[in-house]
């Protein structure tokens, strides 16, 4: 049985927003991104050791299309070389346009399809 892990990017002011340079979340948040300049290489390491080297992961559709319109063009290292080869199941009602793999769409019953991932022998699943 697989552990699920949840990973959150979270500000030492409590703001938790999508960490890049514009709105990811399509929110209007004016401030969009505003933590990754001034992420250390400490910052960066922990990240890299909280996710570890072998996971897969497990996203809601608006994650994943937000991650697949960065991470497979992010170039080389560990956060993106790791996020790029893990496994995505995806809870999504338009399971064909899941282009960024390898992918699985959960099913129409995404408990049941949690369920029956997280039975499953792999790797941890990240959130």
């Amino acid at each position: 049985m697989r552990t699920l892990r949840i990973i959150e990017h979270i500000s030492l002011d409590g703001v938790i927003q999508a960490p890049g340079g514009r709105d990811e979340d399509g929110e209007g948040f004016a401030h969009g991104g505003w933590t990754a300049p001034y992420r250390s290489a400490a910052g960066a390491e922990a990240v890299v050791e909280a996710q570890g080297t072998s996971f897969d992961l497990l996203l809601g559709r608006r994650t994943y299309d937000n991650f697949a319109a960065y991470w497979p063009n992010a170039g080389n290292g560990p956060i993106a070389n790791g996020l790029n080869a893990a496994t995505k199941y995806v809870a999504t009602h338009r399971p064909d346009t899941l282009a960024w793999g390898p992918a699985e769409d959960l099913g129409a019953d995404v408990v049941a399809g949690v369920r029956r991932v997280k039975s499953e022998d792999g790797p941890d699943l990240i959130v």
